[in-house]
């Protein structure tokens, strides 16, 4: 990275923080305004004034140039945040690949953690994928999975994130999704991929999956035990005969309320 002006910003505000460089400027310009304002009052009255006035143009330009510099900073990291991100994405697929996702989770988790926002995991196996790639070959397995990426996302919101987790499972993480929301998206998934068998050359191939489900919940202390309720959903809907939707135990709101799950028609 060039040591260019706002190179040299970016990396004090990644060291410290916007909010502290923030608080520096304004500290600063207090100073600066209580030291004019004491040379008014005990200085000679004409060049105290003077020195006064002076002081809060040229602090009123400071605290503007900060802010200016410190949204530009902003701007730049997280550009190349995204850059980042979009730089590591599946080679396959295109979307994004689990370290990737996970890093985002994770923030999301922690917004939801915070401020006591809803959202919910899916962990989504493209049923017998294996066996496609077995009896129809490798290329066959990896259109396939192409097409059932496609059409999971067609039925997510603009926020949604979607990320291939590895080998034949996707992972979906909703925010601002309560439980039985998470669940009519994952059931709108399943009938999505479902609807029409792939046609691959001269083969007509049928594109199910199996979905577990997870939500963030009180119980919850990291994004590993999220993820690892949803991978328990997932083999529960893997054994109860694949194409199907489960999702984990369900933290009840309200005295009353019960964990619940979908099956297809």
């Amino acid at each position: 990275m060039e040591s260019t002006p706002i190179n040299l910003v970016v990396r004090a505000v990644e060291a410290r923080g916007a909010r502290f460089w923030a608080a520096a400027a304004l500290a600063t310009a207090g100073t600066l305004v209580l030291a004019a304002c004491a040379l008014a009052l005990f200085g000679p009255t004409g060049l105290g004034l003077a020195v006064l006035g002076v002081t809060v143009v040229l602090t009123a330009a400071l605290l503007l140039a900060c802010g200016v510099l410190l949204r530009l900073a902003r701007t730049v990291i997280d550009l190349r945040a995204r850059q980042r991100l979009a730089s590591a994405d599946d080679d396959l697929t295109g979307i994004a690949n689990r370290r990737n996702f996970l890093q985002t989770v994770d923030r999301e988790f922690a917004r939801c953690r915070r401020y006591g926002e809803e959202g919910a995991l899916l962990l989504i196996d493209a049923d017998h994928l294996r066996r496609i790639n077995e009896h129809l070959g490798q290329s066959c397995g990896d259109a396939l999975l192409l097409e059932v990426t496609r059409r999971v996302g067609t039925t997510l919101r603009q926020p949604d994130v979607l990320a291939r987790f590895g080998g034949a499972e996707l992972a979906v993480f909703l925010p601002k999704t309560d439980p039985l929301g998470a669940l009519d998206a994952a059931e709108r998934i399943r009938q999505q991929v479902a609807s029409a068998p792939y046609q691959w050359q001269q083969t007509h191939v049928v594109a199910t999956v199996s979905i577990g489900v997870a939500t963030v919940h009180p119980g919850q202390l990291s994004v590993d035990s999220m993820v690892h309720e949803a991978e328990q959903a997932l083999e529960a809907a893997k054994e109860a005969g694949r194409n199907c939707v489960r999702t984990g135990p369900i933290k009840p709101q309200r005295s009353g309320e019960s964990s619940r799950s979908v099956k297809p028609a």
